[in-house]
C-alpha cells in the first residue's frame, strides 16, 4: 500500500478542480507540486507506474541470475 502526505495551499470554492498543493510519498525524498487536480492524480499514477516498473525489473533480474 502506498502513502502519501498532500499539501494543499490553495483552493477555490467555486472551482474545487482549482487547487495548489504539494504531494509527498511517505518513506520518499520525492516531493512534487501540483497546480490542479488532473496534476496531482497524474503524479499519483506516475509514482505507481514508476514502482511496478523496478518490481518488474527486479523479479526478471532474479529469475536471470538463477
Amino acid at each position: 500500500m502506498d502513502s502519501y502526505l498532500i499539501r494543499i495551499y490553495r483552493r477555490d470554492k467555486e472551482n474545487p478542480e482549482a487547487i495548489v498543493g504539494i504531494i509527498e510519498e511517505i518513506g520518499a525524498d520525492r516531493k512534487e507540486p501540483f497546480k490542479n487536480i488532473s496534476e496531482l492524480c497524474d503524479i499519483i499514477v506516475q509514482q505507481r507506474g514508476d514502482k511496478a516498473r523496478i518490481k518488474k525489473s527486479s523479479e526478471n533480474s532474479d529469475k536471470s541470475s538463477t
